[in-house]
This record gives structure tokens, C-alpha cells and sequence, in this order.
């Protein structure tokens, strides 16, 4: 008994001085103030997306970025409704617009296959990567662009999911907000863990230096953390976190409690071979952390001394948990979403052991699409 409360004891202290230096990262966020005007390839992967393609196709029209320095390609990734024909018409009244296909004959990884050929098209400096159910502010490529720099391989873009009308809302929003924080960051204390592919840009030239791995890539890791982990460990190229409104793309939510819970299996399927370890440093221990609570909080029933230890645990956790959610939601204008740490913070004590086990471990469905760890059926 008295190892498991020295354990326990000493997995909450690394925990909470593990997230301060963490929070001491989001202090630490490399900015980029480039003045030249880049030629951007703007890439999207989309399949089924007939409900909201036309949206984010408007608005990346209405860029204040000079048309002439920017390019659309669009991929339709064996869509079945009628996503390619409003992406052909978009593309046909547009010069700087095109598409190609993936066909449901083909040799294909989800959503890879379609950026490979994107990426195949890209005639930009930078590639600057959304999602068809995105919608994009007006500066967003000026933004984006201004992050780009010489220097810097990779401008890592933050994406929202709006003001919540209601409590699941928030819940879902705050947890998509918390990944998001957790990786800019990583970037901050000079590692890597996760971007999102609604909002990133990076150079051409890091593309076409890894395109034969690129290629070969099983349905993990996502090719926005891939890239991600390439620039990390580039020797010359480094990262910018973007932060001001007219960069933040936004985007919906879960629609339902099943695509919540599908969604997060999806983000917890991480890929064990891009890695870092910072990320290693952090996460194996913070399992380890999730265990012995479950564990002191079923002894507790028994030895009631326990409920002491836990409750102070769970205070030192909430406290730091505040602390880096707080900050970050403010750099982001994003402190509506507070309200709701209380309730995701309860619910993450079920959520995070379930989503490493059942996205690791187990096939999952996303998109009418069941994965397993190496391949899509």
C-alpha cells in the first residue's frame, strides 16, 4: 500500500510539473513576419462533402491575397455524391482552380492518395493545407503567408469550432481546443505531437524531400503529424504558431454522441513511429497517472485514508490544468470555451484511457470507413 501512495504521489508531482513546462511552452511560440509574397498551392482532400464544400470554396475565393499568388487544387477522394460536380463547376469558372480524382478502382490510402495527388500539382513555394467543411476568414492566406518566412518550414494554423450553443458543445469544443493547445505547445518547448490538417502551410520543399515515404505510409500516422515530425527534425527549417483571428479557420463539431466518441478514437490512433520523446516524456507517464487513479479511487472505498491523497492529486491536476487551458484559450480569443472545464474535466477521467486503448489497439469507424492499425477496409 505504502509504494502505491509513493507511486501515485510521484506520478501526480511529474504530471503537474510536466504541464507547467507545458504552459512555459505556450509563452514560447515562435512567430514569423515574413513580408514576401509567396506563391501558395491551397490543397483539399474531400470526400462526401457535398453539404459543405461550396462554403469553403466561397471563401477561399474571396481571399485578399492577390489571386495571382495563389493556386486551389482540390481532391476528390472517391466521393459518391456530388462533391465533384460542384468542384468541377467551381474549377471551371476559375483559372486558379483545379481538380483531380481518386477513383474507387484505384490502389488507395484514405485521404493520403488524394493529397499525394494534390501535393503532385502543387506549383507553389508553400503548400497551405484545409478541410472542405472549413470556412476560412478572408486573411486567412495573408496570415498563413506571413508566417513563411525563410526560415521556417512549417506555420502550424489554429482551427475553432465556434461559439457553443450548448453544453455537449462546449464539451466537444474544449476538447478539440485542448489538442490543439497541447500541440503548439510541444512546438514552444522545442518538440513536436500534433497539428490538424484544416490549418497548416508548409514548404514544397519538405514535401518533395520525404514524397517517396509519403507514398508508402499506412493509414497512420496522419499526414498532418507526419509532416509535422519531418520539419521537426529538418536541420535548417523551424516552426511558426500563428495566433492572431485572421488566421483561425473554423469548422463544426461532432454531430452526433457516435462521431464524438469515433472522432477521438481517430485522434488517438496516433502512429508510434513518428514519436518523439518529449511526447514519450509526457504521455506514458500520464497513463501511468490515469491508472493509479482508478486504482486509488477503487481502494479508496476500502481504505478511506486514500480519499485525502486523491482529492489532493486531483486538485494539484486541476489547478495546472486550468493554468494551461487558460492560456491558451486566451491567445487564441477563445475564453468563451472555459466555462466548460469543469465538465470535460471530469469526463476526461473516462475519455483518455478509453480513446489510447480502443484508437491503438482496436479498429474503429470513421466516414463509413473501418479502420485498423495498419490499413482502411
Amino acid at each position: 500500500m505504502m509504494l502505491l501512495i509513493i507511486l501515485f504521489s510521484v506520478l501526480t508531482l511529474y504530471y503537474c510539473i510536466s504541464l507547467l513546462y507545458l504552459f512555459s511552452g505556450l509563452l514560447r511560440l515562435p512567430k514569423s513576419s515574413n513580408t514576401t509574397e509567396n506563391f501558395l498551392s491551397v490543397v483539399i482532400a474531400a470526400h462526401n462533402e457535398e453539404k459543405s464544400i461550396q462554403r469553403c470554396l466561397d471563401s477561399l475565393d474571396a481571399q485578399d491575397y492577390p489571386r495571382d499568388k495563389y493556386e486551389i487544387i482540390i481532391a476528390n477522394d472517391r466521393s459518391t455524391d456530388d462533391t465533384e460536380c460542384i468542384v468541377s463547376e467551381f474549377c471551371n469558372n476559375r483559372s486558379n482552380a483545379n481538380i483531380v480524382s481518386v477513383h474507387s478502382n484505384e490502389s488507395f490510402i484514405p485521404k493520403k492518395t488524394a493529397l499525394a495527388k494534390a501535393f503532385a500539382k502543387a506549383k507553389g513555394d508553400v503548400i497551405v493545407s484545409t478541410d472542405a467543411d472549413c470556412m476560412l476568414p478572408k486573411t486567412w492566406l495573408s496570415s498563413m503567408n506571413k508566417s513563411m518566412s525563410d526560415n521556417i518550414g512549417m506555420a502550424v494554423g489554429h482551427t475553432s469550432y465556434g461559439v457553443p450553443t450548448n453544453i455537449w458543445q462546449g464539451i466537444d469544443g474544449l476538447d478539440y481546443f485542448s489538442h490543439r493547445a497541447m500541440g503548439i505547445a510541444f512546438i514552444g518547448a522545442d518538440s513536436a505531437y500534433t497539428c490538424t490538417a484544416s490549418n497548416y502551410a508548409i514548404r514544397t520543399e519538405i514535401y518533395k524531400q520525404n514524397q517517396e515515404e509519403f507514398s508508402q505510409l499506412k493509414v497512420r500516422p496522419a499526414e498532418d503529424n507526419y509532416f509535422l515530425h519531418c520539419v521537426h527534425k529538418h536541420p535548417s527549417y523551424s516552426f511558426s504558431v500563428p495566433t492572431e483571428t485572421g488566421s483561425i479557420v473554423t469548422t463544426k463539431g461532432a454531430q452526433s454522441f457516435i462521431e464524438f466518441w469515433q472522432q477521438r478514437f481517430r485522434w488517438g490512433a496516433y502512429g508510434g513511429n513518428i514519436t518523439t520523446i518529449g511526447m514519450k516524456l509526457f504521455f506514458i507517464p500520464m497513463l501511468l497517472y490515469y491508472a493509479s487513479l482508478w486504482l486509488i479511487l477503487v481502494l479508496a472505498c476500502i481504505f478511506p485514508v486514500l480519499w485525502l491523497l486523491l482529492g489532493i492529486s486531483l486538485a494539484c491536476k486541476c489547478v495546472c490544468d486550468l493554468l494551461f487551458m487558460a492560456k491558451a484559450a486566451a491567445l487564441y480569443h477563445s475564453t468563451f470555451l472555459m466555462k466548460y472545464f469543469i465538465p470535460l474535466f471530469l469526463l476526461h477521467f473516462i475519455m483518455v484511457p478509453l480513446i489510447v486503448i480502443k484508437g491503438n489497439l482496436f479498429s474503429f469507424t470513421w466516414k463509413d470507413i473501418q479502420y485498423t492499425k495498419d490499413k482502411a477496409l
